[in-house]
């Protein structure tokens, strides 16, 4: 059966398309005089302080200078190995202070959320003094150890990579916290209840869906965390020895007592491109993973 359209009817038609409202197009290139205030702002304020350091790092063979420096190399090993000890503490940590905040109620949730942004509120190096008064040979950690007869004499808990990495986790840890508790946030609660339906214990629940599902968080607050970590400055300072320095502290080196600010560009590029290396093969390999469960 075939339908026929009388003429009356597809000069209605018509007229009725004639009448309706065209939507504007708009012109090429709108996307990009949008974009333009924030890509002028962006170029002011981080664009041209990195072509000064480019331009700054290529006087006086500067890359030769700093390269063949023993202590640059030290302290660029010493800067990966604390942040990484640094990362992974803090991503166990802030994962398991997630998991408590995630199954408390709303008021509680509050308190605890504030107790997390505490570091927030007060200045990096009024902490770090705070941890130099607890782990000195007469602070509170070694005066409540002699007390309770744990130990005879007092720790060397100060000026050492255990006292560096303690006070960059309680700066970092609310970096981990707030992406690992969205992915917390964001789990349906109707898979725990319909594997508690199926016999699944805690561990298993845990095991097969909360820990697959928080992954995203976790590596988002692995490699926020692991930036954030290789720029640390005053910390190694204050709770470091002489074999803590970190990359920032020979930058402040090159800049200040040598007054050879080439070769502290030339170092504040390498830590910049091997960091951006790093997070590239980070990343790489997080996708390969996913594509991997995926198929």
């Amino acid at each position: 059966m075939t339908s026929t359209v009388t003429p009356a009817a597809a000069t209605a038609s018509a007229s009725a398309g004639a009448g309706a409202p065209r939507r504007r197009r708009r012109p090429r290139g709108t996307w990009l005089l949008l974009l333009a205030p924030v890509l002028a702002f962006d170029a002011v304020l981080f664009l041209t302080p990195l072509g000064k350091l480019v331009a700054a790092s290529t006087h006086d063979h500067a890359y030769q200078r700093v390269l063949k420096d023993p202590l640059v190399s030290r302290s660029l090993l010493n800067t990966f190995e604390i942040s990484a000890l640094s990362t992974l503490a803090t991503v166990v940590l802030g994962y398991l202070l997630a998991v408590v905040i995630w199954r408390r109620g709303p008021l509680a949730r509050v308190i605890l959320f504030a107790l997390v942004l505490l570091p927030f509120w007060t200045g990096v190096l009024v902490k770090n003094f705070a941890w130099a008064v607890l782990l000195q040979d007469n602070g509170l950690v070694n005066t409540a150890l002699q007390g309770l007869g744990v130990t005879d004499a007092p720790l060397a808990l100060l000026h050492d990579r255990f006292a560096v990495v303690l006070g960059m986790v309680h700066y970092l840890l609310p970096y981990a916290v707030f992406p690992i508790f969205a992915a917390l946030a964001a789990i349906d609660d109707r898979l725990e209840l319909a594997a508690r339906s199926l016999g699944a214990g805690e561990a298993s629940i845990f095991r097969r869906i909360i820990l697959p599902l928080t992954v995203p968080g976790v590596s988002a607050a692995g490699l926020l965390v692991f930036i954030i970590s290789t720029g640390f400055f005053i910390t190694p300072v204050v709770l470091g020895g002489p074999g803590d320095m970190m990359i920032a502290n020979q930058i402040d080196f090159y800049a200040r007592q040598l007054t050879d600010f080439a070769g502290a560009s030339a170092l504040a590029l390498l830590l910049t491109v091997i960091v951006s290396v790093l997070v590239a093969i980070y990343q790489r390999i997080l996708r390969a993973g996913g594509e991997y469960e995926a198929g």
